[in-house]
């Protein structure tokens, strides 16, 4: 096993690698969490340990990174025999236990098989929970098609590792499906998962999801100011994942302003897309009998009611198909045929309601600066029309030219 030791006493530290490396452990021992940091990735230890002493937070921080980091870890705090409250402490910020200095070999011994024994058992409870993770998979994004075969392991492979998702596709690809089996197929599958969207707290809902995963649906709708700080939490280090969803081809959205250009760098690393179902070969009569399944057991398609629907180009990808498989169920018996299938399509599909965003309002107090009032009303003007100058201008019925002048002369950069 590998044992990651963090001990500033430098005697202390000699003598627990000793006691672990004459049980066969490979062991890096470091004197300050600084220099331990690094090797949470490089080394990924098995088990660390730690010591508990510092005052300032640092040996809470770890350990929260030391566990987030491997669920199948074993985190063990190190505390002197006096020193009963650090010890509680460490455990209620993520440690499985405190171990008293000077540590003995029996302990030792008994630490190592303790941790042995919780990683196989977790990893058995792992591999039974990606198998459910990967037959929901197939339940909820059914698909036989190369295109569809490519982004299911396109999404696996970015499951397995820790960034934060970029998840791309045309709107009614059912990104927010995607994005749950994402999460359930990654190590923090167990953890929880949540939809975010704008108006709400990133910092309470971050709090509350902790080493889990947050959805954030169609980002280009969401203001600048708004995905500025979405940027500032993935760059914060905190441990919860975001899977950042786009209708849009983010190169248009950057291009309209109506995405971040520092959000987009952030997550281009790890990107997810889903084609939309008219690239997709054959997965529209499969798709069309699982819908039918859970909708009406007793119900089949005919033959040549599954050749209408492959012959149709689907613009609303697979909402559209479930809503025409609704309709067409509600007007057959045991049956759907051709017939009813085209009286479906031939009538069109109520067009999803575009969000209106509400304008935000700037608030003034008396004693208030001129140049206060402007700048803020001008800086939300700009958030409002997602950093487009002309819109900006038009809408405070300014100039172009003074609009410039006045983002320049505040520094509003958008």
């Amino acid at each position: 096993m590998k044992v990651l030791l963090v001990e500033p006493r430098e005697s202390s530290r000699d003598a627990i690698r000793r006691a672990f490396a004459a049980r066969g452990c490979s062991v890096r021992g470091f004197a300050s969490f600084e220099e331990a940091e690094p090797g949470l990735a490089d080394f990924a230890p098995d088990v660390v340990v730690a010591a508990a002493d510092a005052a300032d937070g640092d040996a809470v921080r770890f350990l929260r990174r030391a566990r987030s980091s491997d669920p199948l870890r074993s985190v063990f705090a190190l505390v002197d025999v006096d020193d009963l409250d650090r010890g509680v402490a460490a455990v209620a910020a993520g440690a499985d236990d405190f171990l008293w200095r000077p540590l003995s070999e029996a302990r030792v011994v008994q630490l190592l098989a303790s941790a042995k024994a919780r990683r196989e058992r977790e990893e058995r409870s792992e591999t039974i929970r990606l198998e459910l993770a990967r037959a929901q998979l197939r339940d909820a994004l059914p698909g036989r098609s190369p295109r569809w075969l490519g982004a299911l392991a396109s999404l696996e492979r970015a499951a397995a590792g820790g960034a934060s998702v970029l998840m791309t596709g045309e709107s009614g690809t059912e990104k927010d499906d995607a994005a749950l089996a994402l999460h359930r197929l990654s190590p923090r599958g167990a953890g929880r998962f949540a939809y975010i969207s704008e108006g709400e707290s990133l910092d309470l809902a971050t709090r509350q999801t902790g080493p889990g995963t947050l959805f954030l649906q169609n980002v280009e709708a969401a203001s600048l100011g708004f995905q500025e700080l979405l940027l500032a939490h993935l760059e914060s280090g905190r441990p919860t994942r975001f899977v950042v969803g786009i209708d849009e081809d983010p190169a248009d959205a950057l291009a309209a302003g109506r995405l971040l250009r520092g959000l987009h760098v952030a997550l281009f690393e790890s990107v997810v897309h889903l084609p939309p179902l008219r690239e997709r070969d054959g997965d529209v009569a499969i798709l069309a009998e699982s819908l039918l399944e859970a909708m009406e057991p007793g119900l089949a398609f005919e033959a040549d009611a599954l050749d209408v629907l492959r012959a149709h180009d689907w613009p609303g990808n697979v909402i559209e198909l479930r809503e025409v498989v609704r309709r067409a169920a509600r007007l057959s018996e045991r049956t759907i045929g051709p017939i009813v299938m085209r009286s479906v399509l031939a009538r069109p599909l109520p067009r999803a309601k575009q969000r209106r965003r509400k304008a935000p309002v700037v608030r003034i107090a008396v004693g208030d600066s001129l140049a206060d009032v402007e700048r803020r009303l001008i800086s939300k003007t700009l958030e409002f029309a997602r950093g487009n100058k002309k819109k900006t201008a038009e809408l405070l019925k300014l100039s172009l030219k003074t609009i410039y002048n006045k983002i320049k002369e505040y520094g509003l950069e958008h």
